[in-house]
């Protein structure tokens, strides 16, 4: 791609670049949300399952920067665990990626996103750190990242609650999302999923990517997180109940 035509296409890329942006700089504070912010915000501008496929490569690249980081804080055992559910879970997901429709996934997206929003709100239990649960979520997780492009819902049910310090927590979300990623594009490619276009309008999107990574690492340490988390949870409730509105 020749950068003068790279250039002449970023005006028409605005919008969700602005999306792109905006989800970044949410993840690179909370640690999670980028493809839960910006998925259903994109499915404004493409169609659901494409969509999907562009937040594979952009939270792959967003979390393996962020990763450079933050891997000394990484839990590496919750990770080995999580990745063994993972490769568990991403078979089955993708054999639903496949055969759901585009707009059943748009739903499927947004139900998830509104239990798991209600779930953390009302939810203040604290779940027990085994082996077994950790697998088990790794496993929930593969299934949702291949079949929605989210991985974070059941992490953060079950690491929200846990004793786990909040920059562990971060940098651990950080680390399996990059994993997920690449394991969920591989997945995709082997089975013979065109990637080629979805790769096309990921480079589009990098500059959305990369200051909102930039900038939310910049004030990180300044935030408020209660006021963060209060504007994601709203911002996806009105998104996910539109969604919902649309697609039925």
């Amino acid at each position: 791609m020749h950068l003068a035509m790279y250039l002449s296409g970023l005006p028409a890329h605005a919008g969700p670049m602005l999306c792109v942006f905006l989800a970044a700089f949410l993840q690179a504070i909370t640690g999670f949300g980028l493809v839960m912010v910006a998925a259903p915000l994109l499915m404004f501008f493409y169609e659901p399952k494409f969509t999907v496929i562009v937040m594979f490569f952009l939270a792959a690249c967003g979390n393996s920067t962020q990763l450079l980081l933050v891997w000394k804080l990484v839990n590496w055992q919750r990770i080995a665990e999580l990745g063994c559910g993972a490769l568990a879970g991403i078979p089955l997901g993708l054999v639903v990626f496949r055969q759901l429709p585009g707009d059943g996934l748009k739903i499927v997206v947004s139900v998830i996103i509104l239990f798991t929003l209600t779930i953390m709100e009302w939810r203040r239990k604290r779940f027990e750190e085994t082996r077994r649960n950790t697998i088990l979520t790794g496993m929930l997780a593969g299934i949702m990242a291949m079949t929605t492009g989210m991985a974070g819902p059941p992490l953060v049910l079950y690491f929200a609650y846990t004793s786990m310090p909040q920059p562990v927590f971060r940098a651990t979300c950080i680390c399996y999302f990059l994993f997920s990623n690449l394991c969920s594009l591989a997945a995709l490619w082997v089975s013979g999923v065109y990637l080629g276009d979805a790769a096309g309008e990921f480079i589009y999107l990098l500059p959305g990517l990369a200051c909102g990574i930039a900038l939310g690492n910049k004030v990180y340490p300044f935030m408020p997180q209660q006021l963060i988390r209060k504007i994601i949870i709203i911002l996806l409730y009105v998104i996910c109940f539109y969604n919902l509105w649309k697609a039925v």
